[in-house]
């Protein structure tokens, strides 16, 4: 059994609801051709489901590409120099963990850790790196112009309009940002004051509770302290 090509349907349900009408149809085409037709007739009743089985296995291999592709554009940051190595799978796999607790479920959790991913793309604009890579500190209007690079990136290489809103919206008030901004950017600032060489997650943790009602989502805050305390994620 493809368990990856599995995984690809739970993340998509519009595409998993599509193949289950495709494989029913074939399947009851194929019994009544073989119940009311003659034992030849079976190969021909085949056809559909044989179809449906080759247009799905190219569907998991397109799924496979751009995720491919979107990991590998997240990492362009960390080979110019510009983040530290890991950091956009640690912030992805942060907010995900935080996704999860919040029940963000199916292709929005997969747009979610998609934009965290490419959360620090607009980076590439700076003329020289940042320390750590860190945007917690800069002034917001900084960090919205990071992020609105970052997410005119994310369109042109076609990484799709949510996970592009998502990356352009991270660094406005949580007030104004959907649920997925508002994890992506608290995921963020958790990464950037508690980078894996300082670890201190107690310190940053307390540091995005004081902030927390003002510069972040309480509720987002208290997810990530839950997944951070439990060990999940580091």
């Amino acid at each position: 059994m493809n368990w990856s090509a599995l995984r690809l349907l739970r993340a998509d349900p519009p595409a998993a609801t599509a193949l289950a009408v495709a494989v029913a149809g074939g399947l009851a085409a194929l019994v009544l051709g073989t119940v009311y037709a003659r034992w030849w007739a079976a190969p021909l009743f085949s056809a559909p489901l044989l179809m449906t089985a080759l247009v799905f296995r190219r569907y998991a291999a397109v799924r496979a590409t751009y995720r491919q592709t979107v990991r590998a554009l997240a990492r362009a940051t960390e080979v110019a120099g510009y983040t530290p190595e890991g950091h956009a799978q640690r912030v992805a796999a942060l907010a995900r963990a935080t996704g999860r607790v919040l029940r963000v479920r199916g292709h929005r959790l997969t747009a979610l850790e998609y934009a965290a991913l490419l959360h620090d793309i607009g980076q590439l604009s700076l003329f020289e790196p940042l320390p750590d890579g860190a945007t917690v500190a800069l002034p917001a209007a900084r960090r919205r112009a990071i992020a609105a690079l970052g997410a005119t990136v994310a369109r042109e290489a076609g990484a799709g309009e949510a996970i592009a809103h998502t990356v352009e919206l991270q660094a406005e008030p949580y007030r104004e940002q959907p649920l997925a901004a508002r994890i992506v950017r608290t995921a963020n600032a958790y990464a950037d004051l508690a980078p894996p060489h300082r670890p201190c997650a107690q310190r940053a943790l307390s540091a995005l509770e004081r902030e927390a009602g003002t510069e972040y989502d309480p509720e987002v805050v208290r997810a990530l302290a839950q997944i951070v305390s439990r060990g999940a994620v580091a």
